[in-house]
């Protein structure tokens, strides 16, 4: 048997057999127990990394139950709104109708205007009728028309749209 030195990993100096060709004997046997004791160390990490993976994937899936849930919610009171908005505007149509026929109502007041010159008598309708008329053999579209009543000459002077004058009958 052959004897040989050899420096342990702590440093120390360690005398060694030589075995079957393996000189280092002990410091094998080391080694291999090491990496089984890495190996163990391996899988222990490997399970803990596992065990805390499936955590976090729970608390993944927790969060968006949570999220689905506050989603949820939200278009619940989303909903409420929006009924508590149209119950509004209904409301506000209702009372816009309502003021709306009682602005028509008090507009359909009717009334007729007659002119009375030296016992001869005509009403403004058809005065507007035979200016509208003079107006249509001219061939003018008018918007707006001014009339001028003159008893006195028996006649009506207008001006449409502030362009075209003209005179009609009063009688």
């Amino acid at each position: 048997m052959e004897s040989s030195i050899f420096i342990k990993e702590d440093g120390n100096m360690a005398n060694n057999e030589k075995k079957d060709g393996n000189v280092f004997g002990g410091a094998v046997k080391t080694a291999d127990v090491k990496a089984a004791e890495a190996k163990t160390t391996v899988k222990k990490t490997a399970k803990k990394a596992a065990a805390k993976t499936e955590t976090a994937k729970k608390a993944v899936e927790t969060a968006a139950v949570k999220a689905e849930t506050k989603v949820e919610e939200a278009k619940e009171t989303v909903k409420e709104a929006a009924k508590a908005t149209t119950k509004k505007v209904s409301a506000k149509k209702t009372a816009v109708k309502t003021t709306a026929k009682k602005a028509v109502a008090k507009k359909e007041v009717k009334t007729e205007t007659f002119i009375q010159y030296n016992d001869e008598q005509t009403d403004m309708d058809a005065v507007l009728k035979r200016v509208e008329a003079d107006l249509k053999a001219q061939k003018v579209a008018a918007k707006d028309i001014k009339l001028y009543i003159k008893p006195q000459d028996g006649a009506c002077y207008y001006v449409a749209d502030g362009k075209v004058a003209g005179r009609v009958d009063l009688f």
